[in-house]
């Protein structure tokens, strides 16, 4: 496995995340060379501050695997990445995932609507068929459309992660009203396929700012489980 291979070339295994691998080089300039590299399944995506360093690890990375590409990251398990070095900013979005999505499930030309839920919304169980009269072919279909959601919401579209998170409680026997609820979802992903996050770098005089929403559902749920945020 690769994993071993960088173990046995100087890369460290990260403890903050188990698929990241840095390497480091002092230099007699004070310097430090490094090298990050991140590994999914047979995908990789590397990161250096030293060009020489990174060529010679390509190198000898390529006596052991077959590398079927290596350049400038645009691309990575479906998400599009945009890059603009000269000002600092990274932009991904999965415009083209959102759409392929959207044809699977014939919602490419839906009504969009602004939020990919309405306000206070609550998905019951009570809502779902009785269990010998649930439709296999439906299940299956509700599935994989909120599995398709899930992918987006953790890599690009956190602001639809609570309404797919609430889909996802019915996965074994969605009814109606859940059915429409990833319905929704997939409404407003058509008219927002181009979202994404943009990262900027920032300076010793713009610190970085963090902004986030929260929104609490004390024992809202079937199972009277509150949800903090």
């Amino acid at each position: 496995m690769i994993s071993g291979w960088l173990v046995d070339h100087g890369f460290e295994n990260l403890d903050s995340d188990t698929v990241t691998f840095k390497k480091e080089k002092k230099n007699k300039n004070g310097t430090t060379s490094k090298i990050l590299l991140t590994i999914h399944v047979d995908d990789a995506i590397v990161a250096t501050n030293d060009d020489d360093m990174y060529q010679r690890f390509l190198q000898e990375l390529g006596t052991e695997f077959e590398l079927s590409a290596s350049g400038k990251f645009t691309w990575f398990l479906g998400c599009e990445v945009e890059q603009d070095l000269m000002k600092g900013m990274v932009r991904l979005t999965q415009e083209k995932y959102c759409n392929d999505v959207l044809t699977r499930f014939q919602m490419a030309d839906a009504n969009a609507v602004h939020t990919p839920c309405e306000s206070n919304q609550h998905l019951q169980a009570a809502d779902s068929p009785p269990l010998d009269k649930r439709d296999p072919s439906v299940v299956r279909d509700y599935q994989q459309a909120v599995g398709s959601c899930m992918f987006l919401t953790v890599f690009t579209r956190g602001d639809c992660a609570l309404a797919v998170n609430q889909c996802a409680r019915f996965m074994a026997n969605p009814g109606p009203t859940h059915i429409a609820a990833i319905r929704r979802v997939l409404r407003h992903l058509a008219g927002t396929q181009h979202m994404g996050i943009t990262y900027r770098r920032t300076n010793a005089d713009t610190a970085n700012q963090l902004y986030a929403t929260a929104d609490a559902d004390h024992a809202g749920a079937d199972d009277r489980r509150s949800v903090s945020g």
